[in-house]
Order: C-alpha cells, then sequence, then structure tokens
C-alpha cells in the first residue's frame, strides 16, 4: 500500500426500535460499548428509530466526524417490519447522498440468524434442568 492510500476506517452503527423506557434504551448504548471493546479497530454507535437519542442521522453523522470512511450498519430487529422494510433503508440512502465519500451498507434483521434458534434452546434447556 502507497503512502497516499489510506487505510478505510470502518464505523458499525447498531440500529434498534427504540422505547419510552430510558432503562431498555440504555441497554442498547450499553451493548454497542460491548461490541466497541471486542472491536477496538472499528468506530461504534447506536441509534434508535423513535424514542430516544442518538437517531439515526445524527449517529451516523457521529462516526463520519469521527473518521469512518466504511459503515455497516446492524440492524438489532427481530423481523422486518416498517422499520427494517422501508425507514433504515431510506435513512441509509439519505446519509449516502449526504456523506458520499462514505461507504455504507445495510446487513439483515439479526433475527434471521439462525444462531438465534439455539440461543433459545440451550436457556431453556437451563431452566428446564
Amino acid at each position: 500500500m502507497s503512502p497516499a492510500q489510506k487505510i478505510p476506517q470502518r464505523g458499525l452503527l447498531i440500529v434498534d426500535h427504540g422505547t419510552r423506557n430510558a432503562e431498555a434504551n440504555a441497554r442498547l448504548a450499553s451493548f454497542a460499548h460491548s461490541v466497541g471493546e471486542r472491536r477496538r479497530d472499528w468506530l461504534v454507535a447506536h441509534a434508535h428509530m423513535e424514542f430516544g437519542s442518538p437517531d439515526f442521522a445524527a449517529a451516523l453523522a457521529s462516526l463520519v466526524a469521527q473518521g469512518a470512511s466504511e459503515i455497516l450498519v446492524h440492524l438489532h430487529f427481530l423481523g422486518s417490519g416498517f422499520h427494517v422494510r422501508e425507514s433504515i433503508p431510506a435513512l441509509v440512502a439519505e446519509g449516502r447522498e449526504r456523506h458520499p465519500q462514505v461507504s455504507i451498507s445495510l446487513g439483515e434483521p439479526l433475527g434471521e440468524d439462525e444462531r438465534l434458534v439455539d440461543i433459545v434452546v440451550e436457556r431453556m434447556d437451563a431452566r428446564a434442568r
């Protein structure tokens, strides 16, 4: 890599629905912090779609301001409701327009990961003992 080439700084934006319950919203901040502890080479932020801050645009702008040149958007949702199907893809498109120098990609909802079945079964097996 030549000195003129810059290593991309990866950012991760973890997005959930949000709630009026501040304690529940704080759990996402804590979760994001834990992810950041494991991936110290990434910039990690979180956002709520409703009832909490930061919102998507503010969290995305924060990652860009910190130097992220590639941002992965993690959908911390179990299903593919309105926000996953409509709101967030629209916000990603707006983010790409606002920050054309940044690559922004959208992942799948967490609930589509088959490993969640194993987690549920393991937890229920532990309770059934």
